[in-house]
């Protein structure tokens, strides 16, 4: 008896420890405390250019970078709040950003049952609905991959982890009220539901403030101080920025410095007054703005500024695995990083990442810099581009019309087509010279290329030494470059462009058909003027280096370089060594690159890797083989997309009707000098099944396949006018 008394004793003490270590572990989670500030439409150059001591405190001791504010769909607001609160790209149609108190009126009855009328659903104890949570759906269900409005909030609640939201970014004119009550849009669930307070009352009249109205700053902090207590997740958007920058249109540019200064200085006092009651070491607070200032879109800067400080992170510049580069995170890291924060793994359907610091000192200044380089490269991107490719068709329809009727003048062509294969080149080498305005970008494009070729004409004689030359140069300047983590190139016009977001590390499309296209014809030109066996196999062992840093997940793992490079640069490593290729190697080498591809993919669920590769395997896993389909529809959607607006379709057009007419006229002229020339063809051969497998399978590889063209096609006409010389 005492026995069984002595053991039922055991067991109710083990239960109560065990109910109480529970609850107290539980406390621990809830009693964390995450701030999330809005100072929506604020640059990174207005955070150095008031003086806002406890702002600059904050990126004294966190961490500081530029935040691409992306989104799906056509750009706007609220549509950039909302993909904060999902960790992925959203869109937002009309009534999407509609959020109100449930006692608020809207139209002719109150918020609550309009929620009510349009969901059939029951507010319940929240504060704040969104009337327009069906419209945030069904955008939603309109996207090829997966998006739920409300995700972050909603794990949090799961987790027992309480969000609160308060701000109001109302402007009143005359002709009515705008609502933007978008911070409700990071902090409500699934249902469009949310706790705090979005409405009139967090504003007070201000006769020298914009529209006459100003933030209620001590409410803001009481409801802070009121909810604080509680732990969980605080999101707060005073408003006064936004409302100073909609305004400046209608004051001089003065006033609206002042207007913005004076609402960032109240937003600065709260933050201070917020920084006194919290405790960074254990406590997180991050300050954003989730949508760039009219000023900023004028000049094509969708890029703004984000503070993170709390555990974990230290002075210097914010980063993460979405973009890997010092001092660049996307709107897609920030939910992520609050639920990192709380303990909670991010779902794949985020796909952002965990926000990281890389130690650094005087981040303000650096990021300043950055920033002026990301939006020259933005703004002289396509312009530069489109003027390249618009030069080197113009170049291939000219020639065209000389080798049919005005041979003789053909020899005037090869200057201007070496020129067009030394801009790649040049545009890796233009990042040294700093940011620049488009025109001085095209000055120093002439005089770097002008240069470049002067030098290497003064060594070399013939035109396809030369073109040699180029290549070798160019492709050796991409590897050191991709060693490196890609400097060069991740400033270049040919490279990234960070506004955009379509890639941050790694070799772009454009790039990878440059790599491929230059050191495919660099090699098979240099074999055809020094045929020896060490030769190749320096060519071979080059082939591999730059598939592997393409492929490898340090450096990108970039899939469609994988199944490009394999099949591109298999092909003249046969036909160096005399193997005649049939549909059968072809069947044979594609089977081997799957084989080998199915095992990378097959590695990246067991390494925790984050590459884009990596991303799509968890995705996979996670919801099934049809994300799979959805990933292939959306690649195939922007290949069709390019194929009609970009005009590098054009570049590989005019490409082929070149290779057609010199084919034909006069006929077996360009047989013959493959016949002559076998490892040139060799060379050329491999870059045609490269551009093939670049379209097949990259989602810009309409770029990627034009890309390789600038070698191979101007190689094959100078090799034609060498043998008509």
């Amino acid at each position: 008896m005492k026995k069984f008394i002595a053991f039922s004793l055991a067991v109710v003490f083990i239960i109560l420890f065990s109910i109480s270590y529970s609850f107290a572990s539980s406390s621990q989670s809830t009693n964390k405390l995450a701030v999330l500030f809005i100072i929506d439409r604020t640059g990174i150059e207005e955070l150095k250019k008031y003086d806002l001591p406890n702002i600059k405190w904050l990126m004294e001791h966190g961490s500081l970078a530029l935040m691409n504010t992306r989104t799906a769909g056509s750009y706007s607001e609220p549509a950039s709040y909302l993909t904060i609160g999902t960790g992925t790209r959203a869109a937002v149609g009309d009534m999407g950003g509609l959020c109100f108190n449930k006692s608020e009126a809207y139209a002719y009855t109150s918020a609550e049952n309009l929620y009510r009328l349009y969901t059939g659903k029951e507010v319940g104890e929240n504060d704040i609905v969104n009337i327009g949570i069906q419209d945030l759906i069904s955008q939603a269900s309109n996207l090829n991959y997966t998006v739920t409005p409300g995700l972050l909030a909603q794990i949090l609640k799961d987790h027992g982890i309480k969000v609160y939201v308060f701000g109001n970014g109302d402007i009143k004119t005359p002709y009515g009220t705008s609502y933007n009550r978008y911070v409700a849009l990071i902090g409500m669930d699934k249902e469009g539901l949310a706790k705090g307070d979005v409405s009139e009352s967090l504003l007070i009249r201000d006769e020298n403030s914009p529209y006459m109205t100003k933030a209620n700053y001590k409410k803001l902090y009481e409801n802070f101080l009121n909810t604080s207590k509680e732990g969980g997740l605080i999101i707060i958007d005073p408003g006064d920025t936004l409302r100073a920058d909609s305004f400046s249109k209608y004051t001089t540019p003065s006033l609206a410095n002042h207007y913005k200064e004076k609402a960032l200085k109240s937003a600065d006092e709260l933050i201070g007054k917020i920084l006194n009651h919290i405790d960074l070491s254990k406590d997180l607070f991050i300050v954003l703005s989730p949508y760039p200032s009219t000023s900023d879109i004028s000049k094509n800067n969708l890029i703004t500024p984000v503070i993170v400080a709390g555990p974990s992170f230290s002075k210097g510049f914010a980063t993460s695995d979405t973009t890997k580069r010092k001092g660049i995170v996307t709107n897609l890291d920030i939910a992520p990083t609050i639920l990192r924060y709380f303990d909670i793994t991010p779902p794949v359907e985020m796909l952002g990442h965990p926000l990281k610091t890389i130690p650094g000192s005087n981040a303000l200044n650096g990021l300043i810099k950055e920033d002026e380089m990301i939006v020259s490269v933005h703004n002289a991107r396509t312009p530069v581009l489109k003027g390249y490719a618009s030069i080197f068709i113009i170049l291939l329809i000219l020639y065209i019309g000389l080798f049919l009727m005005k041979k003789e003048y053909l020899n005037y062509i090869s200057p201007l087509l070496l020129g067009v294969v030394t801009v790649p080149l040049t545009f890796l080498i233009l990042p040294l010279f700093g940011a620049l305005d488009l025109y001085s970008n095209i000055i120093a494009i002439l005089l770097i290329t002008v240069a470049v070729d002067f030098i290497v004409m003064l060594f070399s004689k013939e035109d396809l030494d030369r073109v040699m030359i180029i290549s070798l140069i160019t492709a050796l300047a991409l590897l050191v470059d991709l060693v490196l983590h890609s400097p060069l190139m991740k400033n270049s016009l040919l490279g990234y462009d960070v506004i955009s977001g379509a890639r941050y590390y790694g070799i772009g499309n454009e790039y990878m058909g440059v790599l491929i296209g230059s050191l495919i014809m660099g090699t098979s030109l240099l074999i055809e003027k020094y045929p020896k066996k060490i030769v190749k196999t320096i060519t071979i062992i080059a082939f591999i280096i730059a598939f592997s840093l393409m492929v490898l997940p340090q450096f990108g793992a970039k899939v469609g370089a994988f199944i490009t490079a394999f099949m591109a640069f298999g092909t003249v490593v046969l036909m160096i060594f005399g193997v005649k290729i049939t549909k059968k190697q072809l069947i044979l080498m594609f089977i081997l690159m799957t084989v080998l591809l199915t095992i990378m993919f097959i590695v990246s669920i067991f390494w925790n890797t984050t590459t884009h590769m990596a991303q799509t395997t968890l995705i996979v896993k996670a919801e099934g083989i049809n994300s799979l389909v959805q990933i292939f529809a959306r690649k195939l959607q922007m290949e069709l997309k390019l194929m009609k607006y970009t005009i590098w379709s054009w570049v590989l057009a005019i490409s082929i009707v070149a290779l057609f007419v010199v084919s034909y006229k006069p006929t077996g002229m360009l047989q013959e000098a493959f016949k002559n020339h076998k490892y040139i063809y060799a060379g050329f051969f491999g870059s045609i099944v490269g551009m093939l497998f670049a379209l097949g399978f990259n989602d810009a590889g309409i770029v990627a396949a034009a890309t390789m063209c600038i070698y191979a096609i101007p190689s094959i006409l100078l090799l034609l006018l060498k043998n008509r010389n």
